[in-house]
């Protein structure tokens, strides 16, 4: 029997699985830590494994470099604290919030592949603790050399339906 969960799934023992969008599967052991600006919250902190040896290959030496060099790719944001295949996973900001993302978590993992943001919230489900959804972080999407930003996800057709114009009538045709 195969269960299908979210690209972002984290259990009620949290053990985590991640799979990117490009097919990569990462799993690991999350800790839950209490919020240290708001009451009741949580936030999210783990290190993961790809589970193909090419990939463990290629995140290992991606970790290797970064502990030796503390390098980043320069497109990234220059505050970025991103380390590789470590996920924190934080509510978003009390002045960002909107009764749709008030219990929204929001991290960024950096595999081999790219930066990656995973975007997660509670899930109603009892054998899930956590579920959600990866895709290329906006750096990614921004930076021409990015191996991953062709996974990004082009605006809604509805956005793009409602910004063409109708089509005029031709003359003599009958109303509808």
């Amino acid at each position: 029997m195969v269960q299908s969960y979210p690209a972002f799934a984290l259990f009620p023992d949290l053990n985590c699985v991640i799979r990117t969008p490009s097919g990569v599967e990462y799993r690991g052991n999350f800790r839950q830590h209490p919020s240290t600006k708001e009451e009741g919250e949580h936030w999210y902190e783990g290190f993961v494994t790809a589970g193909h040896k090419d990939h463990i290959l290629a995140d290992t030496n991606l970790s290797n470099r970064f502990k030796r060099h503390a390098e980043r790719p320069a497109y990234f944001h220059p505050q970025s604290n991103a380390e590789p295949m470590h996920l924190k996973l934080n509510r978003i900001p009390k002045a960002q919030r909107t009764e749709k993302n008030e219990h929204t978590l929001i991290g960024e993992i950096w595999t081999h592949e790219g930066l990656w943001t995973v975007i997660a919230s509670l899930s109603q489900s009892p054998k899930l603790h956590l579920a959600g959804n990866v895709v290329p972080a906006r750096v990614e999407i921004e930076h021409d050399g990015s191996a991953i930003a062709r996974y990004h996800v082009a605006p809604a057709a509805a956005e793009v339906v409602a910004e063409t114009k109708p089509a005029p009538k031709r003359a003599g045709a009958k109303p509808s």
